[in-house]
């Protein structure tokens, strides 16, 4: 088996699905005798973590301004370090980590884009996806689909790999925590959202379906787990609101297993931007009942009615609707759960995706031979 020397770079200072991936990425690769390193802000929470496990690590400083320094200096750690393969996730660092690629002449460079947006320019986005990098990889069909379409990136230089989960992590059979956490019998539902706080997680629609609920005198509680720059805004409307006592604001978790088997359903209620969210499939690993909207690559993954329940996005009154009939049927919870394990297992398992990554490094080099 051939052995890579593997560079991600990633310019984001926040800890959510993407981070998670890269990071996921990286420590496979590593298990599997393949030497990686981080390029990314000293303040992020990623390079804490790769810190923590003694991973290589660059320093990465992506400030427009500092540019034309960065670029060379980046390139010549690349080529001491005897890098071939480079991976870029964000804006910033794809250009810094994309031009020093290319300038240190050897790496192959792929470009990921693991979420789903809009190219209000054109031309440079163009440069970013169709003309800077080797191969661009995606989470989602969808996201393929619209780099193809809209910045005419060429088909057979897009790759879809979905993110795949750790099943020696996320197993059904996992013991929750967070009842006795919160204080909470066990007959009052745990109902959660795990996500970055964004505003377009929807997280104001959760709170809304859980006004809609709470009405209904269900013994449930809520919870939304993570952190992110919509934390203050969030903080605030659950203070003003009339259920602030059913709802926990759990923080940044490091237990995301335990937080998970905690709960009765997992909720994404995003109307924007979504790839393949990372939480969905974990949830589904760990056989919980997902609800979740029809948004980006979720329907990839979520089977309306066979491995969750699927909602339009910025709906509070069919959100509240779907939680209600999986919170009265436990076993139509149990039933999803099942469908939505076995679907893990068949699809997107960790052991998969770097596998996948694997045989793209491999096409990718060899097309770069030709």
């Amino acid at each position: 088996m051939r052995q890579w020397r593997i560079l991600h770079t990633e310019s984001s200072l926040g800890w959510g699905g993407q981070e998670v991936r890269v990071f996921a990425e990286l420590e496979w690769m590593r298990r599997h005798g393949h030497w990686v390193a981080l390029a990314a802000s000293p303040d992020s929470h990623i390079a804490r973590y790769a810190q923590e496990v003694d991973m290589p690590f660059y320093p990465l400083r992506t400030h427009k301004a500092l540019l034309p320094l960065e670029v060379p200096r980046l390139a010549a750690w690349i080529r001491s370090k005897g890098i071939n393969v480079v991976n870029t996730h964000s804006s910033n660092d794809g250009w810094l980590g994309g031009l020093a690629a290319r300038l240190a002449l050897r790496p192959m460079l792929i470009r990921s884009r693991h979420i789903e947006v809009d190219y209000p320019n054109r031309f440079l986005s163009g440069l970013a996806f169709r003309s800077l990098p080797h191969r661009v990889l995606t989470t989602s069909g969808r996201i393929a689909d619209r780099l193809v379409d809209e910045l005419g990136v060429r088909r057979d230089r897009v790759s879809c790999i979905s993110t795949g989960v750790d099943l020696e992590k996320f197993r059904p059979d996992e013991r929750g925590t967070l009842r006795g956490e919160l204080g909470l019998g066990p007959e009052v539902a745990l109902v959660g959202v795990i996500s970055v706080l964004r505003s377009w997680k929807g997280h104001a629609t959760f709170l809304a379906a859980a006004e809609i609920i709470r009405t209904a005198k269900v013994p449930v509680h809520f919870v939304i787990a993570g952190d992110g720059p919509g934390r203050e805004e969030l903080t605030q409307k659950i203070a003003e609101g009339g259920w602030k006592d059913r709802i926990s604001l759990l923080g940044h978790r490091r237990d995301v297993p335990k937080v998970l088997a905690s709960l009765d359903v997992l909720v994404l209620p995003s109307y924007a931007h979504e790839g393949i969210p990372q939480i969905i499939l974990q949830a589904q690993a760990m056989s919980r009942a997902v609800v979740a909207t029809m948004v980006g690559g979720i329907p990839e993954v979520v089977e309306d009615g066979v491995t969750g329940l699927l909602v339009p996005p910025r709906d509070a009154a069919a959100l509240a609707e779907k939680i209600m009939e999986l919170l009265e049927n436990p076993a139509r919870r149990e039933e999803l759960g099942r469908a939505a394990r076995l679907s893990i297992e068949k699809e997107h398992t960790l052991d998969a995706m770097g596998e996948r990554l694997l045989d793209l490094y491999e096409e990718t080099r060899r097309e770069r031979r030709r």
